[in-house]
Formats: structure tokens, sequence, C-alpha cells
């Protein structure tokens, strides 16, 4: 299927169990996938490091969003074209429960996904937030104004300084170059359909979230620091189920630290998930 990136299936091959697969160390492979839903100015590939990170052979499967890589000449200034984009993807590959992850505006894709597919009965095993806005507002939709009058190349220099500070470390030279790559490949135009979709959002105080709920931030996100996520869990928690969502903090990290950082989210997220297939709210492999 054009439009998202290969589905990891594990390093070895296994043998199937109830409830998951069996690799060569025995241990049983989830079967709940992950979908993924990528920063604005990216694309799939943007989770190639997180993938590969992952020690439990478990699917994660990541999508283009509209005006992205495969995508680019379908840009739309409508958030709701957006999250039914992502809907469409979500219940075309999974007939079962599934874990949504989202990376900054693919945040709030995922989350409004998550809210309107959970209306309609798909069970949601767990909402995984990165480097999420905590709302939209005006500050988009002058970024969608700047970068038509002032062209890519300035969007693209700001949004490096945002993403990993004036003087990135050098072991963060390939997911720089990755990114400047992704952000010139864009137009103008779908870059600034995604910033009015984003602004047109208002907060996340109408979602309802799952009973695994996580949040991820960054320290040194010049982005969308701590506080931002900080506001999304206050925000979801009014309508929680159980304890309300978390959030962890990591110490460093920018706001790509799903690239940077790769391997410390990735043992975030495979505790996150354990924990919601473990808990009792959802068997891995299936339907309660």
């Amino acid at each position: 299927m054009a439009g998202y990136a290969p589905i990891r299936r594990g390093r070895t091959a296994g043998r199937r169990c109830v409830g998951g697969w069996l690799g060569m160390n025995g241990r049983a492979r989830p079967e709940i996938p992950v979908i993924a839903f990528h920063a604005l100015g990216l694309d799939r590939h943007s989770f190639e490091p997180l993938r590969a990170s992952l020690q439990d052979g478990r699917q994660l499967i990541a999508f283009d969003l509209l005006g992205h890589g495969s995508n680019g000449g379908r840009a739309s200034e409508c958030l709701e074209d957006h999250v039914n984009h992502a809907v469409e993807h979500i219940l075309r590959v999974a007939d079962g429960p599934v874990h949504l992850l989202g990376h900054s505006f693919g945040g709030v894709i995922a989350a409004l996904a998550c809210h309107s597919i959970s209306k309609d009965g798909h069970d949601i095993a767990s909402l995984a937030l990165l480097a999420t806005p905590s709302g939209g507002g005006q500050l988009y939709a002058d970024r969608a104004d700047a970068v038509l009058l002032n062209g890519v190349g300035p969007f693209t220099r700001a949004t490096l300084a945002r993403w990993f500070g004036e003087t990135p470390p050098p072991q963060w030279r390939p997911h720089v170059e990755y990114a400047e790559r992704s952000l010139n490949s864009l137009s103008a135009q779908a870059i600034a359909s995604t910033w009015r979709a984003l602004a047109a959002f208002d907060d996340f105080s109408s979602v309802t979230p799952p009973p695994a709920a996580m949040c991820i931030a960054a320290a040194d996100d010049l982005s969308t620091p701590p506080s931002a996520m900080s506001a999304i869990v206050d925000a979801l928690a009014g309508n929680a189920t159980g304890s309300g969502p978390v959030l962890k903090t990591l110490p460093e990290g920018g706001h790509l630290f799903p690239l940077t950082m790769a391997p410390g989210v990735a043992r975030l997220l495979e505790a996150h998930w354990v924990a919601a297939e473990s808990a009792g709210l959802l068997p891995v492999g299936g339907q309660p």
C-alpha cells in the first residue's frame, strides 16, 4: 500500500503462540500494532529510528499525512480532513485494537482520530503523544502567512533552529540532514495549509483518552516545552477514566527526540504498551 513505511515484523523468524508470536528468544511478540503519525514538515520515515530501536518485534506502521511525502499533492487546511485521513488508514490496517502514537502535529491528529473511532466502538489499546502542541491559535496562522510570503527556505531555517537548537550535537547530524531534506521537499502551499489546519485546533479538553494514555516531553524542546505537554495532561484528565494520562520528561533530545533519543523513547513506549496490554485493559492479540 502506498503511503506508509514498511512494517517491521521482528528481527528473527518465530513461531505462533497463543496471544502473539514466539521469537528466537522465546518471548511472545505482541500482535497489537502501533500506528504512528508524524510531525508537520516530516514524513513517515521519521519513525524509522524508533522502529529500529524496538526490541519486541512489534509492528509500527507510519503513514504520510496530507500534504507530506507520498501525499504531497493532497494538502488541506481543514483539520477534519487530516483526522478523517488518519481514521481511514487506522481502520484499513487494523480490525482489532491498536496503539496510537503521534509526534507534534501528528499528536493532535492521533488524539482526534482516537476520540473519533473510540466513539464508534473501535478498541484503542493506548495513546502516546510526543512533543505535541497543547492547542492551535494565531501563532500557527501567522506561520502559514509567513511561509507563503517568504518561501520555504526561511521556514526551513527557522524550523531547524526550533527543533534542534542553534548548535546541535554532532551525533544529531543525520537527523538534522533528514529533517532539512524533508522540509525542503514540501511546497509552501502544503506547509501553509497544514499550519492553518493546526491553527483551527482548539485544545484537548474535548478529547476522551483511552485508559492508557501517556505524554512524553523533552526538557530542552524549544518548540513544545514540557509545560505544553503538562497542559495536555491536565486537559485530558478531565475526560479520563482511571488514573488519567501520565507525563514523562526526557532530560534532552530537542523537539525531534523520537529521532535523536530513539532508544530511550522506545523503552518508555514499550513499557507503556506492555502495561496497557497486561493491566486487563486489552489482552495481547485480540478483543477483550
